[in-house]
């Protein structure tokens, strides 16, 4: 949702723990992501794409029970993807394309039962696509992965 919205995300987003939908799509904003985000147990939907957000993904992420959709896509995120969130039992989107997301794609992902879309493309990756990915029940969409 474009409101024209710019400046970081402060901390203190962490303290809506009731809070369902965090729609910041389309905006300019700035700055990392903040680990308080992870406080939010409740929260359903995580959209913060195509916006200028940089820094690496906070382990915190993958530690929302609920989350149905996660979409990143179309910032300046870099490091490694976490391993935590290979606890994302509910989500079904997955999108961290067009960043700048490093190393390997963790093996542990592949515990994700209800993955439909998994979207990395256009990233820093490294290594191989693992192949436990395959077994994926639902999964529908793996896009175009290049790694060097």
């Amino acid at each position: 949702m474009n409101l024209s919205l710019s400046g970081n995300l402060a901390p203190e987003i962490g303290s809506l723990i009731y809070m369902e939908r965090l729609n910041f799509m389309w905006n300019k904003i700035t700055g990392s992501i903040p680990k308080e985000i992870g406080n939010i147990k409740s929260l359903f939907l995580l959209l913060l794409n195509g916006n200028h957000l940089t820094g690496p993904l906070p382990d915190e992420l993958g530690f929302l029970p609920n989350l149905d959709r996660i979409q990143i896509d179309q910032n300046n995120i870099s490091g490694p993807l976490p391993k935590t969130f290979a606890n994302l039992n509910k989500t079904k989107h997955f999108h961290m394309n067009n960043n700048s997301i490093s190393g390997q794609i963790p093996p542990e992902l592949s515990k994700l039962p209800k993955l439909v879309h998994f979207l990395l493309d256009n990233n820093k990756l490294s290594g191989y696509l693992p192949p436990e990915l395959s077994k994926l029940p639902s999964l529908l969409i793996l896009y175009d992965f290049l790694f060097s």
